[in-house]
C-alpha cells in the first residue's frame, strides 16, 4: 500500500498549562514528601506524579527546597488562614467557638496527607533546621495564636477561667496531632477502639470543660 502524503505532525509530549501545572505539581509534592519524607523524595518522583517533566517542575520550583516550601504555603498555611477568618467572624459564645475550632484541626489533622505530613515534620525536620524553622513559624505557630486568640476572648467574657493560653494552645496542638497518628498507627491493634467520632468528643469535652470557668456538673 503507498503511504499516506500527508504529513504527521508530532505534538509535544509535554504542555504547559500554566494555571494548572503549578497546583497539580504542589499536589503531588504533598503526596511524595508525606510518603518518602524530605530526604527521601526526588524533583523526578514529584514530576512523574504530576504527568510533567522534571524540566516543566523546575520552572516553577528552583529545587526541592523552594519545593517544600511552596506545597507547605499551597497545602498547609492556606487552611490556617481560613481558620484566621473563620475566627474572625464567627458571632457565637466563644465556648461554640472552641468546640467549632476543635472540630475543625481534627478534621485537618486525620486526612491522610496531612497523617503523612505530620510525620514527617515530627521525625525528620530537625535534620533540617532552616525547613523547620520555616516550618514552625509558617504553620505551627500562626496555628498557636488562633488558638490563643480564642482562649484570651473566652477569658475577656467570662466563659473561661484564667488560664495560659500560650501553654492551653500548645496542649490543644499536640493532643489533635498525637491522637490522630495514634489511632493511624495503632488502631488495628487496640483491643476497643474509638472510632473518630469518638476521640473527637472526648477530646472536645476533657478540653472545653478544662477551660470553663464553671463547668457543669455531672448529675
Amino acid at each position: 500500500m503507498p503511504r499516506s502524503s500527508r504529513k504527521t505532525t508530532r505534538r509535544p509530549r509535554w504542555r504547559r498549562r500554566p494555571d494548572a501545572r503549578p497546583e497539580e505539581i504542589l499536589t503531588a509534592a504533598l503526596e511524595v514528601f508525606g510518603e518518602r519524607g524530605f530526604a527521601g523524595t526526588r524533583c523526578e518522583e514529584v514530576a512523574r506524579r504530576a504527568g510533567v517533566s522534571k524540566g516543566t517542575l523546575y520552572l516553577y520550583f528552583e529545587s526541592k527546597d523552594v519545593l517544600f516550601r511552596e506545597m507547605v504555603r499551597a497545602k498547609i498555611e492556606s487552611a490556617v488562614a481560613s481558620t484566621e477568618e473563620f475566627v474572625k467572624n464567627w458571632e457565637g459564645s466563644t465556648e461554640d467557638l472552641l468546640r467549632a475550632l476543635i472540630e475543625r484541626q481534627w478534621e485537618k489533622v486525620n486526612r491522610p496527607e496531612h497523617l503523612r505530613l505530620s510525620r514527617l515534620v515530627l521525625s525528620e525536620l530537625g535534620s533540617f533546621p532552616e525547613l523547620a524553622r520555616f516550618y514552625y513559624q509558617t504553620v505551627i505557630l500562626r496555628a498557636r495564636r488562633v488558638i490563643e486568640s480564642v482562649i484570651e476572648r473566652g477569658i475577656a467574657s467570662g466563659e473561661f477561667r484564667r488560664v495560659a493560653p500560650d501553654f492551653a494552645a500548645r496542649a490543644l496542638q499536640t493532643l489533635c496531632v498525637q491522637l490522630a497518628q495514634y489511632r493511624h498507627c495503632f488502631l488495628a491493634y487496640d483491643p476497643a477502639p474509638l472510632s473518630s467520632e469518638q476521640t473527637l468528643a472526648g477530646l472536645t469535652d476533657l478540653y472545653v470543660h478544662a477551660l470553663l470557668r464553671q463547668p457543669a456538673q455531672e448529675k
